[in-house]
């Protein structure tokens, strides 16, 4: 969890710097993988906490830097829980979401226990209204139905 600030942290006035192309495996887990980066790290932070209380572990990677992508901590991941859910804020086509799952399938397909999720924005454009907006952008909720899917276990009422 090196390097992870949370949404209620204080960042510091001392000088740091994030390892160029190292992913930071900010919540470790065994049923499924949560890759993702940005502001969607503390919300797929949520989601598997939320998923922790109905008996599903899950990893969550903050990739940091997306050119490089550190591979070989995603595919690691992957291959220890055999599920995946990529999450991002772009639309789910030409987005990092889908080259992380085109990633996996090509390189881990024989260790997925089920196929890729993505949790992305919907494929429409950007909406002006902030009421709007907050529904465009992934979700704690959608990060936690897709991971109950994953791993077919209903979640708890």
């Amino acid at each position: 969890m090196a390097g992870f600030v949370d949404s209620k942290s204080a960042l510091t006035a001392e000088a740091y710097a994030i390892p160029f192309g190292e992913a930071n495996v900010v919540r470790e887990g065994k049923d499924l993988t949560i890759v993702t980066y940005g502001l969607t790290v503390h919300r797929s932070v949520e989601a598997a906490e939320k998923l922790a209380k109905n008996g599903i572990e899950a990893e969550v990677i903050d990739l940091r830097t997306l050119s490089p992508i550190d591979w070989d901590t995603v595919l690691e991941s992957v291959t220890a829980t055999g599920r995946l859910i990529a999450v991002d804020e772009a639309h789910p086509r030409c987005s990092i979401a889908s080259d992380i799952t085109a990633y996996v399938s090509q390189h881990a397909f024989g260790a997925l226990k089920a196929a890729p999720q993505m949790v992305t924005a919907p494929h429409t454009p950007v909406p002006f209204s902030s009421a709007l907006e907050d529904k465009y952008i992934p979700t704690a909720d959608a990060i936690v139905a897709a991971g109950s899917t994953l791993v077919k276990r209903p979640l708890a009422a």
